[in-house]
């Protein structure tokens, strides 16, 4: 059986440490079992075409794209929600600007240490290739962290609850997944999020929380399991660790929030116990936030990599920290350590579990003046081991047991539910159209491109009973053809062809793949078998009327750019031919 696991490995926009570790974890513990795996590259939905390298450009050429959008008629609702956007995106490139040079090396570290350890895909998925593009896996885990959150304005990601077209009738399991503190808002997205988890033939998550919350709302179950980095004795790393050349350190590291109370209790330790601080984050910040503190020494880290992250904490005399996975070294590690404030219950579960809640710095305000006892390092590694004895058997009993093969599922009844926004498109560009639709179920707008759209008010139903209305675009000297459909599934747009199969828009070649479908007035649409559409654009198909008769378009949708240039250079010739041609 082929496994491929699904986790926020490389992708995560701040270069979190922990990201490629816990997957580097996973992976290794099922070799070390007995079980072969591939890592699947993929790309979170919410992703976009973030610049993983260079987060500077990003945010440079979102701002440009905003200076533009000023330049525009805008109400004042959108004016503000745009100065909201500049605001935001201006912070980040001012955060990301000074530490240009760092974040390559910190780029390239990781980039490093994934084609070292990493047994993976070479194709890099995303929510729109995993509906079209099977990695041919016939198991599919996806691999803890915060995978299972409803982002905002992106909503959960198919891909990390295993809904894709590819995985259908495949065994599912969830290792550690986890739901962070974005939650599903109303009973539609909970649904949604049941929907997904109703095909799981096994599910285990990272906190109690998310346990409840499922076995409550549902008649599944689920067990809480350790994250993948603690099903390794601690001697596992050392083949990774580097060692720091800096000695006699306490190490900050915080991610997120702005961890006021972390680092401030920090400060007050080292100044106690005549520590260093070495400050690590995810979050670029020229010299770090402790440069206004003068009375301590001080060294802060932006350019490190995996193996260096993993030896602060090993050869630190203590750490403060407001990070899970950072807890769950200084555990591993068995290192004197506190915890700061953080959002959602991830840390606090963990610090639960060992029984740590009381080096959590919101319960002891003064660990100055009145230090805590050491941990007692013999009672945790009873839990530890009992834990990971847990947690070691729930997978690979899930695997051993899902071997067989499933009874066939019919997807499509889901799908055909699936509603979508349309718009008609007149695709010829500046051009002095008129038309006639029912403004009463739709409106048309130019748009910035100069084609004109009609849109409708109510979304259709992806069942193929939709009727396409009469076209209502009218243009002198041009005779209507028909619409050719494309639709957006997550980011990516695909063609509909003749042929009944989608394609990806911008690689699509007429000569190699067939002719795009053409739809006429009073068709139905027909039914995509995919399991998101978030928009469908019909766009007009037009003949030219000549002297000479019609005149098909060179239409850059069906015509490849070298043969679009060819049959217009032919055509040329035949009109001259046909003017200078003897009797």
């Amino acid at each position: 059986m082929k496994i491929g696991l699904i986790s926020i490995n490389m992708y995560s926009k701040g270069l979190n440490f922990a990201c490629p570790l816990h997957t580097y974890a996973f992976q290794q513990f099922l070799l070390k079992n007995g079980v072969k795996s591939v890592v699947v590259d993929y790309k979170p939905n919410y992703y976009d075409n973030f610049n993983l390298r260079h987060p500077y450009d990003y945010y440079k050429h979102k701002l440009d794209i905003c200076a533009k959008k000023q330049k525009q008629s805008l109400t004042s609702e959108e004016r503000q929600n745009l100065e909201r956007k500049i605001n935001h995106f201006q912070e980040k490139a001012n955060a990301c600007e000074p530490l240009y040079h760092e974040r390559e090396i910190r780029y390239d570290k990781f980039q490093n240490f994934i084609d070292q350890n990493y047994i993976k895909t070479d194709i890099c998925y995303d929510s729109d290739l995993l509906e079209i593009m099977d990695p041919k896996c016939d198991c599919y885990i996806c691999v803890t962290d915060v995978i299972w959150k409803n982002q905002p304005n992106c909503g959960f990601d198919r891909g990390f609850f295993l809904g894709s077209t590819v995985m259908e009738n495949k065994v599912k399991l969830s290792y550690a997944a986890s739901r962070g503190v974005y939650y599903a808002e109303n009973k539609e997205e909970e649904d949604l999020f049941f929907h997904y988890l109703q095909d799981f033939d096994a599910i285990s998550v990272r906190e109690a929380s998310l346990k409840d919350y499922i076995e409550k709302n549902s008649e599944l179950s689920a067990m809480v399991v350790l994250d993948p980095v603690l099903l390794h004795e601690k001697e596992f790393y050392d083949n990774i660790i580097e060692k720091p050349q800096e000695e006699n350190y306490l190490l900050l590291y915080y991610v997120m929030e702005k961890a006021t109370d972390t680092i401030k209790y920090a400060v007050e330790y080292a100044k106690k116990h005549n520590l260093k601080i070495v400050e690590l984050s995810d979050m670029p910040e020229k010299g770090g936030r402790l440069n206004k503190y003068k009375d301590i020494e001080h060294v802060y880290r932006y350019d490190v990599g995996v193996e260096e992250w993993l030896g602060y904490f090993k050869y630190a005399e203590c750490v403060f920290t407001n990070s899970f996975h950072a807890s769950c070294f200084c555990i591993l590690f068995q290192k004197d350590f506190y915890v700061g404030f953080r959002y959602g219950d991830k840390v606090s579960n963990v610090m639960e579990t060992f029984g740590l809640k009381k080096r959590m710095l919101p319960e002891n305000k003064d660990i100055i003046k009145s230090p805590l006892p050491p941990i007692d390092y013999e009672k945790v590694e009873v839990i530890l081991k009992q834990k990971r004895a847990e947690s070691s058997e729930f997978i690979l009993s899930a695997i051993r047991e899902n071997k067989r093969t499933k009874k066939e599922k019919d997807y499509s009844i889901y799908k055909r539910r699936i509603q979508y926004p349309i718009s008609f498109n007149s695709k010829l560009k500046h051009m002095p159209f008129t038309w006639d639709f029912d403004e009463a179920k739709g409106n048309v707008a130019t748009l910035a491109s100069g084609s004109i759209e009609y849109s409708l008010n109510e979304p259709i139903v992806n069942d193929g009973s939709y009727k396409v209305p009469s076209n209502g675009f009218y243009l002198e000297n041009y005779l209507f053809r028909g619409w050719h459909i494309r639709f957006r599934i997550d980011n990516r747009w695909f063609w509909y062809l003749k042929n009944g199969t989608i394609i990806e828009k911008k690689k699509y070649k007429r000569k190699k793949n067939g002719a795009l479908y053409l739809l006429k007035d009073g068709d139905t649409i027909p039914y995509i078998p995919v399991n998101h559409i978030s928009k469908m654009v019909a766009e007009a198909v037009w003949k030219k009327i000549t002297a000479d008769g019609e005149e098909d378009l060179p239409d850059e949708n069906s015509i490849d750019k070298g043969n679009q240039t060819e049959s217009i250079v032919k055509k040329a010739v035949r009109r001259i031919w046909k003017m200078i041609k003897p009797e």
